[in-house]
């Protein structure tokens, strides 16, 4: 019992002393730094905003799409001359096909579509199947126009889409080297250029659509992105709260540089400027593409209501995730050229100079 009892302690001990991740702890000190120059004490990042950014329920985000109208016998009695057809009903009416995955029914879709054309062709000529070439284009007519709904079930009904698009426990790593994540968002957006094209253009063929959906699963950047946009959002808010307050905007009532405005500047110089400047230039080129491809990806038709207002909600209005941090970034940029120029220590003027060691 004792050894236990050791063991549970160690544990708790070693659980208390785990450290935050280098980006977080970078965001927390710069809020600190700015807080005990102006006496304020920012509030803290609240995990469970990013709740908020959680995937809805795969339910709410799956379309109805009605089965082939057309049956097995039927088929194989009428289209002996269109193997390739028969081939893809079997398929379908198989034990396997009845319970193949949406990614791919999709690509299932657009084989079955080519074969029912190619069939179209073969019996076109013998007069005696015209009513047969009548329900073949019927068909094709069909599930050319269920296309855009079963587009968005593979994408849904995917773990490999739900894993992209989540939120990961911990902000995007701080590198020397730029951030990148370009295998996942060049199949993000080429899934999206494959669902804008139907149906007049069928989806590929299933090793390529296997591919895209790989490098999204594949992918730790983009929810790790969602995570550092809200963590940066949270941090700029607070910061340019306290740029705002009446502690900075009488930090220099004079007009002219003192000791604390001092103090300010090295806080800018150290800790913004050469801490958290560099990782939003990171956040930036990695988030551009993204941010653009999710919203190639919300115009694409037939999207369900659930999905596009989460996507929104990344990258969407004034108050999605992505907009917000934009705005924040350019209310800091004139916050701080405010406070500073007040005091006369912008770049360029008097009381601009290179910070000392500690500030």
């Amino acid at each position: 019992m004792r050894a236990l009892l050791t063991v549970i302690g160690l544990s708790l001990v070693l659980a208390g002393c785990e450290r935050s991740p280098p980006a977080t702890g970078q965001m927390d000190n710069y809020l600190e730094r700015l807080g005990r120059v102006l006496d304020h004490e920012p509030a803290a990042y609240d995990v469970t905003q990013l709740s908020r950014y959680r995937l809805p329920e795969r339910r709410e985000r799956l379309l109805e799409v009605a089965p082939m109208r057309i049956s097995l016998i039927e088929l194989l009695v009428d289209t002996r001359r269109c193997k390739p057809l028969q081939q893809r009903v079997s398929e379908r009416n198989s034990i396997l096909g009845k319970v193949m995955p949406w990614s791919h029914r999709l690509a299932f879709e657009g084989e079955l579509i080519r074969a029912i054309e190619a069939c179209i062709v073969t019996v076109s000529d013998d007069p005696d199947r015209t009513e047969l070439t009548t329900e073949l284009e019927q068909l094709v007519e069909e599930k050319r126009a269920q296309l855009p709904a079963v587009f968005w079930n593979a994408l849904n009904a995917s773990e490999e889409f739900e894993y992209y698009l989540r939120f990961a426990s911990e902000p995007l790593p701080i590198q020397d080297q730029p951030l990148e994540d370009r295998q996942g968002v060049l199949a993000l957006g080429a899934l999206a250029g494959i669902g804008r094209a139907l149906p007049g253009q069928l989806p590929p063929a299933r090793s390529e659509l296997e591919a895209h959906f790989q490098a999204l699963h594949q992918s730790e950047r983009s929810s790790q992105l969602i995570h550092s946009l809200s963590r940066l959002t949270h941090t700029l808010e607070q910061a340019n709260s306290m740029l705002a307050s009446p502690a900075a905007r009488q930090l220099c009532p004079l007009g002219t540089p003192n000791s604390r405005s001092r103090i300010l500047l090295n806080v800018f110089v150290l800790f913004y400027a050469s801490e958290i400047q560099p990782y939003m230039a990171q956040i930036q080129r990695l988030g551009e593409p993204w941010q653009q491809n999710i919203s190639a990806l919300a115009g694409v038709p037939a999207i369900p209501a659930a999905t596009n207002e989460y996507l929104q909600s990344l990258v969407g209005s004034e108050q999605s995730l992505w907009q917000r941090y934009q705005q924040q970034i350019a209310a800091h940029s004139k916050g701080w050229q405010e406070v500073l120029g007040a005091c006369q220590m912008r770049p360029g003027q008097p009381g601009w100079q290179s910070a000392p060691p500690e500030a």
